[in-house]
């Protein structure tokens, strides 16, 4: 097999956890989260991770801030070790192809983990894409499994990309409102932004795409399912310093998406960017898997909600039930 996995063996007959990434992401995203980029690699994970700076003394030279960087946070991974549950995750060889090449991906990890972990409980574990590569699987195949957990997956699509063409005519005004220091770092974050959006990976995510269409699962007997969704889709804020007396103060300058909304007609914001009904990519609503036992909407981003109390907490319940 040519798959990038890791595997931790716990040995002790307790569930295998199988952690399946999302669009644009590796495994990284499970193991090295503070290490990885996310949204399509464009955008280094510990600055959403970031909380606002501080203010520092005025001998200090950066002219701009996304925050203070945390030193760790509990991943799901990290969190499932310490609970001696066996693990498992790997690197989708097309990251932003097509959800059904995952999907064969899936099924090579699954025939490997029926050797290293026979008669063992399997619990599906997916983020954003990953929930559909599983709920796909799951649909073609009769294989063991005891648990699917979805973490932010649009379960009725996305329509995020949609609004794609309407943030390159807006570069120019964004820079008049922004200090001149500013400009080179604020274009490359909304040039990302905009690529990730007009990708063909994230179009097949729309609602009405082929694969929603395609898609004609329905609940096992037997299996355990949970969801959790976002519902603060800030993703990150850039500060300028304001110097008063002798210290350095920060002042947003630009946060995302808000910024964005506030230059968009009305008619063309998605409830995905919109506090309290998106996380930036996925709707709360569209978070929900449709047969969940439970489901759980959380203030937190398309990123952040991976290290949420609530859903490590959950996750852990649900595992040990199994």
């Amino acid at each position: 097999m040519d798959l990038d996995v890791t595997i931790h063996k716990a040995g002790n007959g307790r569930p295998v956890v199988i952690l399946i990434h999302g669009l644009g992401m590796n495994k990284d995203i499970w193991l090295n989260p503070l290490e990885t980029k996310v949204f399509a690699k464009n955008i280094p994970l510990r600055v959403i991770a970031a909380t606002p700076p501080r203010p520092c003394s005025a001998t200090n030279k950066r002219l701009i801030s996304v925050g203070s960087i945390p030193r760790r946070i509990n991943s799901l991974w990290a969190v499932l070790k310490e609970e001696g549950f066996n693990l498992v995750c790997f690197s989708q060889r097309r990251p932003v192809g097509p959800i059904d090449v995952a999907v064969g991906d899936l099924e090579q990890v699954m025939k490997r983990i029926k050797r290293l972990f026979p008669g063992c409980p399997v619990a599906l574990i997916g983020h954003s894409r990953g929930g559909l590569i599983a709920r796909r699987f799951m649909q073609r195949r009769r294989t063991r499994v005891d648990a699917l957990i979805t973490i932010a997956t649009p379960h009725r699509g996305s329509s995020l990309s949609r609004i794609g063409n309407y943030l390159m005519p807006l570069y120019p005004i964004i820079k008049r409102a922004l200090p001149t220091h500013t400009h080179s770092a604020v274009s490359r974050i909304i040039r990302h932004v905009n690529d990730l959006l007009e990708g063909n990976a994230l179009k097949e995510l729309l609602p009405d795409s082929e694969f929603f269409k395609g898609l004609d699962d329905s609940p096992r007997k037997g299996v355990r399912y949970l969801s959790f969704g976002g519902t603060r889709p800030k993703i990150l804020t850039v500060y300028a310093w304001r110097k008063r007396g002798a210290r350095l103060y920060p002042r947003p300058v630009l946060s995302i998406p808000e910024s964005l909304i506030r230059l968009l007609p009305s008619r063309v914001i998605p409830d995905e960017m919109l506090n309290g009904k998106g996380d930036l990519l996925v709707t709360a609503r569209s978070s929900v898997l449709p047969w969940a036992e439970a489901h759980y909407n959380l203030p937190v981003n398309h990123v952040s909600i991976l290290w949420h109390r609530k859903t490590l907490e959950e996750t852990i319940q649900l595992l040990r039930e199994l």
